[in-house]
């Protein structure tokens, strides 16, 4: 990556380091997985779509940037997802 600014590096990447996102996994139909960055306990923002399935990355649902639903997490099952229209919350 190259970045042209006047404004010093240092000050661009302050607190780099310390920025931990937290993402959870979520399985999808099919057998693939989303990655998901959590917004609330049962919605979350799809960050990255892991599939088997060549056309699971043409579905307009599993875009990245999509809001999604999920069920909280029970033990020893994973939650189930479904997505939202953009700017749309259940």
């Amino acid at each position: 990556m190259i970045l042209y600014s006047i404004v010093p590096p240092e000050t661009i990447l302050e607190g780099y380091e310390s920025f931990k996102p937290e993402y959870r996994e979520l399985d999808i139909p099919g057998g693939g997985k989303m990655l998901i960055e959590p917004l609330s306990p049962t919605e979350g923002r799809l960050v990255r779509l892991i599939s088997p399935c060549p056309n699971d990355y043409l579905r307009p649902e599993y875009q990245p940037g999509r809001l999604v639903t999920f069920k909280p997490e029970v033990r020893g099952r994973r939650p189930e997802a479904r997505t939202l229209s953009p700017g749309r919350f259940q």
